[in-house]
């Protein structure tokens, strides 16, 4: 199976990047936060590449073998996943996020030239506009606590321009991603050719870590991923 790493450099920052599969490239999968990095889509990813489906996958700033020379935000999280989508892939694309890379998901999604069909959110977050700059951090934090603040999600006043597909995976068990946030994506998703909601049930938040160990689950989801509903 085809593998290359490399690095890109965005802004201030070296980003440990890498494609799995062969050409075309047109899917990138995003990791989320805490002590994630692109190890742990691995295992989805390499099913992916046995249905055919080549992928890239970066490890943010500040996670797995990528600097942090300065705070990240998900600003910051935004131009990396922007350069590794520009570099890497090719169009028509499938972006994949994960927890916190939901957002960045969507919104690369809303930027019509990066011509993105289908977005897949598994457990995937939104966040209040005005955390969009902050860096990581208790003002970041702060913004996060103001009860239900991802109701005023500015991606979901950007998801108004978008007109591919959505699938967004929602884990019944999930205590940390609010179940209406998919709702909420669905609803100001009125523009969008297909928007699904699948949930799991007996599922909780470490979904990544599930679908290591669980071939029928990471079967499943690939296929989600590669062959998106109709």
């Amino acid at each position: 199976m085809s593998f290359t790493s490399f690095s890109l450099q965005v802004d201030d920052e070296c980003v440990a990047c890498d494609v799995l599969g062969a050409s075309p490239v047109q899917t990138l999968v995003l990791h989320g936060a805490g002590q994630s990095s692109r190890q742990r889509q691995q295992p989805l990813r390499q099913t992916l590449a046995d249905l055919g489906c080549a992928s890239a996958a970066l490890d943010f700033s500040g996670h797995g073998a990528s600097t942090s020379h300065q705070p990240a935000s998900l600003e910051k999280r935004l131009e990396q996943a922007q350069a590794l989508l520009d570099h890497a892939t090719t169009g028509p694309r499938t972006v994949v996020g994960v927890s916190m890379g939901g957002e960045i998901a969507l919104r690369l999604a809303c930027r019509a030239q990066n011509q993105i069909t289908h977005v897949v959110t598994i457990v995937g977050a939104i966040y209040d506009g005005s955390a969009f700059a902050l860096p990581f951090g208790p003002a970041f934090s702060a913004a996060l606590r103001r009860h239900e603040s991802w109701r005023d999600a500015e991606v979901l006043q950007l998801l108004a321009t978008y007109t591919g597909r959505l699938t967004l995976v929602r884990a019944l068990d999930d205590a940390v991603i609010p179940y209406d946030v998919a709702d909420l994506v669905r609803d100001h998703a009125r523009a969008s050719r297909h928007c699904c909601i699948v949930d799991l049930p007996s599922v909780d938040h470490r979904i990544s870590e599930r679908c290591a160990n669980d071939h029928a689950l990471r079967h499943w989801l690939a296929q989600l991923i590669a062959n998106p509903p109709a």
